[in-house]
């Protein structure tokens, strides 16, 4: 299995920890302005009893089929938070696709995470996982959606969501991008759910893979390719964790667990390398960031130009890098 080079990071405080349990990686942004998100009340079956938001832009309006893109927020956000962190919204009006954004509610989860250590919640047809399926087909339904270029990305507990999409509707998506994320059904409580952060989860390939073949027992087609964005001094979500998606991913995919193509100083940034898995085909199926002197944090680049965006903050770093556009320019999606 790949395993990326990195020291262990240093030992928690046992405040932090007790944090980390209820809230994975709490995330806040100081938006405050309208971003003209539309919720959507009744959009069909909601066991998980989420809130539905959609960007409002011309994309909506297209009579042409268009891609849709799912943006989870981490906790603590909301659909305006990761929408201003992010920067999709920016990209989806002059690059004609669609921003769906899930949102948590406090009932739910007391730090506003998706539950992705719940059973309840990330089992195909079950909770908060069922709402974004319905989410999804709410919107194939009511406008012109091209259901090859459907599309998920998550911050931390967002992302473990995300990541659970990909495992229980793998015909659903053709990509996903994980920044800071885990692998499928290594937690089912919230006591596990840390020991999973810390990088404390042991378990074989073939587990990791049955994870997700147990929830698609006839499923014989290809599952979805991955993206996955890790911080190597982040101490919130352990880096091992970025080698037990890549695990779960390869083995999944039935490609090999060492990369194809190694891209060091990747767009010119000494801190940033892209690892390439290939198939049997020479095809990518998981493309890995691995970033040097990021801890909990996603790469943004303030600006106007068509390359730039995002939030700058506390969870938002100014690496020259906006990891927003490079996420649509590997899902294909980029018109310019």
């Amino acid at each position: 299995m790949f395993k990326p080079d990195i020291q262990m990071p240093i030992l928690r405080s046992r405040f932090l920890s007790a944090f980390l349990l209820l809230s994975f990686c709490y995330f806040s942004t100081q938006a405050q302005q309208n971003l003209s998100l539309t919720q959507i009340d009744n959009f069909g079956n909601n066991p998980g009893n989420l809130k539905m938001f959609v960007y409002e832009n011309d994309a909506l309006k297209n009579t042409s089929l268009k891609p849709l893109v799912l943006v989870l927020h981490g906790c603590g956000q909301n659909a305006k938070d990761v929408a201003t962190l992010t920067g999709w919204n920016k990209l989806s009006d002059s690059n004609n696709f669609i921003v769906l954004y899930p949102q948590q509610k406090m009932v739910n989860n007391i730090s506003t995470c998706f539950n992705w250590f719940q059973n309840k919640d990330i089992e195909k047809g079950r909770g908060e996982c069922e709402s974004i399926f319905e989410m999804i087909s709410f919107m194939q339904l009511h406008y012109k959606i091209d259901s090859t270029k459907i599309f998920i990305t998550g911050l931390s507990a967002g992302a473990a969501m995300s990541v659970v999409m990909l495992a229980t509707h793998p015909s659903l998506f053709k990509s996903g991008a994980i920044f800071a994320g885990c692998a499928y059904k290594l937690a089912t409580n919230p006591l596990a759910a840390f020991s999973v952060m810390a990088g404390n989860k042991k378990i074989s390939k073939d587990k990791l893979v049955k994870n997700i073949t147990d929830q698609n027992p006839t499923y014989e087609r290809k599952y979805p390719s991955l993206i996955i964005y890790q911080g190597l001094n982040d101490q919130i979500v352990n880096h091992k964790n970025a080698a037990l998606l890549i695990s779960q991913w390869t083995g999944i995919n039935k490609c090999d667990s060492l990369p194809t193509k190694t891209e060091t100083s990747f767009a010119s940034i000494s801190d940033i390398t892209r690892f390439t898995f290939s198939d049997t085909n020479g095809k990518p199926i998981i493309l890995y960031y691995e970033i040097k002197k990021l801890g909990h944090q996603l790469l943004i680049k303030p600006g106007d130009a068509f390359n730039e965006g995002g939030k700058k903050g506390t969870f938002g770093v100014d690496k020259n890098f906006h990891s927003t556009y490079q996420t649509a320019k590997d899902f294909g999606i980029l018109i310019k």
